[in-house]
């Protein structure tokens, strides 16, 4: 699988609320599981957390249509805009 950077902007501050409502309230295994399948998982996701409309995860996936196919329903929250990166990269934290 390829390395992608993806950033999902939220439609709107509602549908960013709702989201954060609806992830807050369910297990970390069902999280899991909705973001894992054989196409495409997510790996990590950071949220801005001055309220941006952004999320920025980073997906391991065949090609940017398996991550948008993996989101499925959360597709309705947000717009996904996926970057493929390289297979190399620099780790700063282990040459401090």
């Amino acid at each position: 699988m390829k390395n992608y950077i993806a950033i999902h902007t939220f439609k709107s501050e509602e549908l960013r609320t709702r989201y954060l409502e609806t992830v807050s309230q369910m297990e970390p295994s069902d999280i899991i599981a909705a973001v894992t399948g054989p196409k495409a998982e997510c790996q990590m996701n950071w949220m801005g957390a001055d309220g941006t409309d952004n999320a920025v995860c980073f997906w391991k996936a065949e090609d940017p249509d398996a991550i948008i196919e993996q989101l499925g329903e959360m597709n309705n929250f947000f717009d996904t805009d996926c970057h493929e990166m390289m297979d190399e990269y620099s780790d700063f934290s282990t040459m401090r």
